[in-house]
């Protein structure tokens, strides 16, 4: 008898109510992890398998970091709930919770990139200011992929 992998899973949309994509950063699961002591649950989606874990931030929102197992550029994905009020605000909380800067992202929401601006010390140098210009967009040059498609996804 074969079994579905899936049988045992529990889909992310059970476990986390329906989701928008914000931003991608470079660190895997693995390494956010090590650093943050986060647990990843196995899963799965409409789109593929993944893992994932939540982040309680000190107002109360919640996060959900997201990496499909077959996505086809590196990093994890940050998304909050679809209806969250105030997202550009929980999205620098993340940022800050997590120790992260603008050069950690690979990809940010166009609706979000002023509101996550944080500290002087965090300037992006002018390279990381063009790869992350070139994600805002609706084309990542890396990639080839429409992002804003794919976030209409969540």
């Amino acid at each position: 008898m074969t079994t579905n992998p899936s049988q045992n899973l529990v889909r992310l949309e059970d476990s986390i109510a329906e989701t928008e994509l914000v931003a991608i950063i470079r660190k895997e699961p693995a390494e956010i992890t090590r650093l943050h002591k986060l647990e990843f649950s196995q899963s799965f989606d409409d789109l593929d398998y993944l893992v994932f874990a939540t982040l309680s931030l000190p107002s109360g929102a919640r996060i959900a970091l997201v990496r499909h197992e077959n996505s086809p550029a590196p990093g994890t994905e940050i998304c909050v709930k679809y209806n969250q009020p105030n997202t550009a605000a929980v999205l620098k909380e993340a940022f800050t919770k997590m120790d992260l800067t603008l050069n950690d992202l690979t990809w940010i929401h166009p609706d979000y990139k002023h509101a996550s601006m944080m500290n002087n010390e965090n300037e992006l140098n002018p390279q990381n200011k063009r790869d992350i210009s070139i994600r805002q967009g609706n084309y990542n040059e890396n990639i080839g992929r429409d992002y804003n498609d794919y976030s209409k996804n969540y």
